[in-house]
């Protein structure tokens, strides 16, 4: 029977071309949609469970509270908190931490040196806890003494060529850090996957830290640790959780000011989708994103079943003397409901077998889109596993409806020429609205999000952000009197050049690395008790970092232009000033800051500027002179064209290449990594803007396929119009102003629910667009005239033919 049935089934696809080829193209396109989102989905929740014993590893956090408010709620927290938790409570097995190297790290092996990023001190219990593939090397021992490193594939192939040369091994081999030490490889890892939330180049053993900066094991306000612990198997996490208190009693209540700290348990698993923590090491995903794509993938399924619903029962009437006539001759309902599934059995098959294919050949411009690696369709079994349930869904979710209607018809009604199915027409009608009101908020929530991203990228930041060059400090020098005054002297030649306005130094940038921020605690005003203590963000700058960021000052002055002269000085912004409890910027001038112990003069208050993107708000600022702290040297050009840019960039390099000849050059301009920090939501409006496409692709489709069909069925009535005189436009507004009915009432449906969804998005945001009406009434005009283009390329035809052959048909 089911030999005969598809028989059938592919006579009637033959037949039915146009449906038919809707229906297949349709669903391939949803089901490729959907399997796309499906992979970045499991991407962004597989992070961190590479790991052998993630459900077993927890980070802990900080928050610090004064006067019971809570100031910072941190990734890192203090040096002693990883032994004390192992040492205090059976529960946990093994600890790990890590803590950054702040200052420039220039490798250096035989002729080969390279400024590299993502450094990190490790404990050498490091694969206790995490399970980084080794290369090469000793995981048990590769960090148990000081200056020693190890370091990823990438890097060693930086140094000593592809893997598959090496002539020797790299292991035992050194390389110099900064001309000034060499530390020896004691392994070589993988690199660390896309899917880890915590990355590096490579790790320094923690009894470095210990030599280079002394023993932080008692002092709990020194929050730089990312801190790991794995607790034991059979542990009742919730128990264990219960006693953190006692724990944060013992050791983070200091009864100084007020201030008292808080730590607890943050899965490792939750880290990446639920982690807004201040100091991550990565840029954590965002778990709203993800359903909002889940339900967008769901969606896109579902309106290219609903065309197959659609433009089944459309054609039903077509169909009715085909089952009356089966039914005559013996066919009962159970054979016939069998036959119109194979029909949705078939269509699906193929669906899924053509948007296999387009997953497969869409896959790296999708991993380009997302600026993620994929993992890919075929690399997990269990999505084979899952084509055959989709097989079963889409049949029985598409097909049963349309095989129930058909297979009911009656055979006597059909041969009387009566219709069947009255109430057809009402769910057609409604499966329309659904489909153009998912597309409406859709469009909607394009509009938000790419207004969103484009009003923080034109916000008035505080500070100038064109023609900035950075140029990351130089290394060898060391940070000492010699770095400050070839420092100088750059400075001074850079100036010399007519097409540059201004050089400054800092050790730290607007949008560059939130890590390069201090944390400066402990600081009230002269005379202030303890428990107004607060706590500032702050960096080190010296004159021209005002000038070459265009910040503008409230009061006072500058810092000198000779360093030592303020090196007791600070500088503070607009938002210190209710901090410190300061009526205005002039009432500040001349006041002195108790600075952690030290007493140091206010000199100029600044204006506001997000040093951070407007995802964050302002926050309270202190700036100190100190030149032997700086990570960049800023220089800022003159207006001028890319010709002039590239000349001056020479200029430059020609200046450092005769203070700080021995370090790499590495530059960058400052607007390209300012908005760098939009990247989320510039691929979130990326993505939803090509999904709503889709969307919006398939819905006309299926419009398309509805308005052939009524347009077949209404074509004598359009010959005999066109007779009485009814012109061509009056025969496309009667055709298509049913349809755009129905578009309206999906944009009345869709608009609330997009706006109540974009909204709550928006939440996330402390500087925010408002959601205008223009834009329901933009998303609804651009719906409605894509409805009136699908509807009208059939209207129109029909409308210019000729009413005398219209008239002979049927």
């Amino acid at each position: 029977m089911l030999k005969n049935n598809l028989k059938i089934a592919i006579r009637h696809l033959k037949r039915s071309k146009t449906a038919s080829l809707i229906n297949i193209f349709g669903l391939a396109l949803a089901l490729a949609a959907a399997f796309f989102i499906w992979e970045y989905i499991r991407l962004e929740k597989s992070y961190d469970r590479f790991h052998a014993k993630a459900e077993r590893i927890y980070r802990l956090p900080i928050k610090s509270y004064r006067q019971g408010v809570l100031e910072t709620n941190d990734a890192m927290n203090a040096a002693p908190a990883g032994p004390a938790i192992k040492s205090e409570y059976p529960e946990v097995e093994a600890f790990v931490r890590f803590t950054p190297v702040y200052q420039r790290t220039v490798f250096k092996s035989g002729e080969k040196q390279f400024e590299e990023d993502k450094i990190f001190y490790a404990d050498s219990t490091l694969f206790d806890v995490f399970d980084f593939p080794v290369l090469e090397g000793d995981a048990q021992s590769c960090l148990d003494r000081p200056y020693t490193i190890i370091i990823t594939r990438s890097v060693a192939e930086r140094y000593f060529g592809p893997k598959a040369f090496w002539s020797e091994s790299p292991i035992g081999q050194t390389i110099r850090i900064n001309n000034e030490q060499d530390y020896e490889i004691t392994a070589i890892l993988e690199d660390v996957p896309e899917n880890s939330h915590f990355k590096f180049n490579a790790l320094i053993s923690f009894g470095t830290f210990l030599a280079v900066n002394g023993d932080p094991s008692k002092l709990w306000r020194w929050n730089d640790f990312y801190t790991y612990i794995l607790l034991r198997e059979g542990t009742d996490v919730q128990k264990f959780a219960s006693k953190i208190d006692e724990f944060n009693k013992r050791h983070y209540q200091w009864d100084v000011d007020g201030f008292y700290g808080e730590t607890e348990l943050q899965p490792l698993t939750d880290i990446h989708l639920h982690s807004k923590l201040g100091y991550e090491a990565e840029a954590n995903g965002d778990a709203n994103t993800i359903y909002f794509l889940s339900l967008i993938g769901l969606a896109i399924v579902i309106i290219a079943w609903v065309n197959y619903i659609n433009l089944t029962t459309s054609g039903a009437e077509q169909r009715a003397g085909e089952v009356g006539v089966r039914k005559i001759i013996g066919a009962s309902r159970k054979f016939l409901m069998g036959q119109f599934l194979t029909e949705a059995l078939l269509v699906n098959s193929l669906a899924i077998a053509l948007g296999v294919v387009l997953v497969r050949l869409g896959h790296p411009i999708m991993s380009a889109l997302v600026d993620k690696q994929l993992p890919g369709f075929f690399t997990n079994p269990g999505n084979l596993l899952f084509l055959p349930l989709l097989l079963i869904c889409g049949t029985l979710l598409a097909g049963l409806y349309p095989a129930w209607m058909l297979s009911s018809f009656s055979p006597a009604k059909t041969l009387k020429g009566e219709k069947q199915g009255s109430g057809k027409g009402l769910l057609r009608r409604g499966l329309v609205v659904f489909q153009y009101a998912v597309s409406v908020m859709l469009i909607i929530g394009t509009f938000v999000i790419y207004r969103q991203l484009e009003f923080m990228k034109g916000q008035d930041l505080g500070f100038a952000m064109d023609q900035q060059l950075i140029i990351n400090t130089p290394t060898s020098v060391g940070r000492n009197d010699l770095f400050a005054e070839r420092y100088q002297s750059f400075k001074k030649q850079l100036l010399d050049i007519p097409e540059i306005e201004y050089v400054g130094g800092s050790s730290a940038i607007p949008g560059k690395n939130y890590l390069d921020l201090d944390q400066h605690d402990d600081i009230r005003m002269q005379g202030a008790a303890e428990e107004k203590n607060a706590s500032f963000s702050g960096l080190y700058m010296d004159d021209g970092f005002l000038e070459v960021f265009g910040l503008r000052l409230l009061a006072g002055r500058n810092f000198s232009e000779v360093p030592k002269v303020d090196y007791h000085s600070v500088i503070i912004n607009e938002s210190a000033l209710a901090l410190l409890e300061l009526k205005d910027p002039e009432d500040a001038i001349g006041k002195m800051v108790n600075y952690q112990g030290d007493l140091r003069k206010i000199v100029g208050v600044v204006s506001d500027y997000h040093h951070k993107s407007l995802q964050h708000s302002y926050e309270p600022m202190i700036f100190r002179n100190f030149d032997s702290q700086f990570l960049y040297f800023s220089v800022k050009f003159k207006t001028g064209n890319a010709a002039v840019t590239k000349d001056l960039i020479s200029k430059v390099q020609n200046s450092w290449a005769q203070f700080f000849g021995d370090n790499p050059f590495n530059y960058f301009f400052l607007d390209e990594h300012f908005n760098a920090q939009y990247q989320a939501e510039q691929r979130l409006g990326k993505i939803i803007g090509l999904f709503s496409f889709l969307a919006i692709t398939i819905a006309c489709l299926g419009l398309f396929g509805l308005a052939a069909f009524m347009v077949s069925v209404r074509t004598k009535e359009i010959g005999i119009r066109k007779v009485l005189g009814a012109s061509v436009a009056g025969l496309i507004g009667l055709l298509s102003k049913d349809f755009i009915k129905l578009v309206m009432i999906a944009l009345l449906l869709g608009a609330p629910l997009a706006w109540y969804l974009m909204d709550h998005w928006l939440q996330n945001f402390p500087y925010r667009i408002s959601i205008h009406w223009w834009v329901f009434v933009l998303a609804g005009l651009i719906a409605i005239g894509i409805a009136f283009v699908t509807v009208s390329l059939q209207s129109v035809r029909a409308a210019l033919a000729n009413p005398v052959e219209s008239l002979k048909s049927e």
